[in-house]
């Protein structure tokens, strides 16, 4: 039975964590070990974890991470881990109990699972978009990857540098990029989606797309250096397109520019369109860049 490690960064948690907890404790799967990395809480939530560790059936460490960021405390439990499977979640979220026990199977031979999840934003419970697939370009455009879809084979993250901790946000779009990209062995599982992930305004990605505009900044700057193909890049150019268009919606006049070299003039055209159509409230763009990207 493969061990897997599940590692959680936590920091002024304290309203969520006992939701989360009582997720964890449903979980059905036995081998399985659980480290929260407290990200320097201000709230209750350090003792929440270490109360936590003395209840629960499962071997759980609670670790201190001083310094800020969530792709530290990510990096410190990854660091920790000892396990041939690592697991990351979040903490205002909850898992489903059987999710290990579907998905663990597929773990021979392979350096990444990838599962989709479910997301909920007030009465509202969706799937988010997925598709079975190891396309780094589908990745750019849909976000499909976040932390909680995919499980990784520890010494393999390990060796494409773990968690980007330079990133205060999107580090979980930078990773499953970047996961892509070094072409693990792969399976999907596909047969149900998993967990109930929340939307809520204080998550670190925040309300808006201008909020953290210069983190965002930085990542995207951060993934258009790691990409190589004329496929991905394309791809990355359009998605940079549609964050445009929200901007200027928001009403910040802001054109990013410097991610267009080499691109066609149909390319150039079609991102000008993308722009425009969010700009003025058009939802699904993101498919529409991907229908262009398969016809082109």
């Amino acid at each position: 039975m493969q061990e897997v490690t599940i590692v959680i960064p936590v920091y002024n948690r304290a309203e969520y964590l006992p939701r989360l907890f009582r997720s964890l404790l449903t979980l059905t799967y036995k081998s399985v070990r659980v480290i929260l990395v407290d990200n320097g809480s201000e709230d209750q939530s350090l003792l929440l974890c270490q109360q936590f560790a003395e209840e629960a059936w499962f071997p759980v460490e609670v670790l201190e991470e001083k310094a800020k960021g969530a792709s530290k405390a990510r990096n410190a439990g990854l660091n920790a881990c000892t396990t041939p499977w690592v697991y990351f979640f979040d903490s205002d979220d909850e898992l489903s109990s059987d999710f290990l026990d579907l998905v663990i199977p597929l773990c021979e031979g392979r350096d990444a699972v990838f599962l989709p999840t479910c997301q909920v934003q007030g009465a509202k419970e969706y799937v988010r978009p997925f598709k079975v697939t190891a396309e780094p370009g589908y990745q750019i455009l849909s976000l499909m990857l976040n932390s909680p879809s995919m499980l990784l084979r520890t010494e393999w993250l390990k060796g494409i540098g773990g968690w980007d901790a330079d990133l205060s946000v999107w580090d979980d779009w930078e990773l499953g990029i970047r996961v892509l990209l070094n072409h693990p062995r792969y399976a999907w599982y596909n047969r149900k989606a998993f967990h109930k992930l929340y939307v809520h305004d204080i998550s670190i990605t925040g309300p808006s797309m201008s909020h953290n505009l210069e983190g965002k900044m930085d990542c995207l700057k951060t993934i258009y250096a790691q990409l190589e193909s004329n496929d991905d890049r394309k791809a990355f150019y359009l998605r940079t397109k549609i964050i445009e268009g929200t901007l200027r919606a928001e009403g910040t006049l802001k054109t990013l520019s410097g991610f267009d070299a080499e691109m066609s003039d149909a390319t150039i055209w079609m991102g000008r369109f993308l722009s425009f159509y969010t700009r003025w409230g058009g939802r699904g763009a993101w498919r529409l860049a991907i229908w262009f990207c398969q016809k082109s």
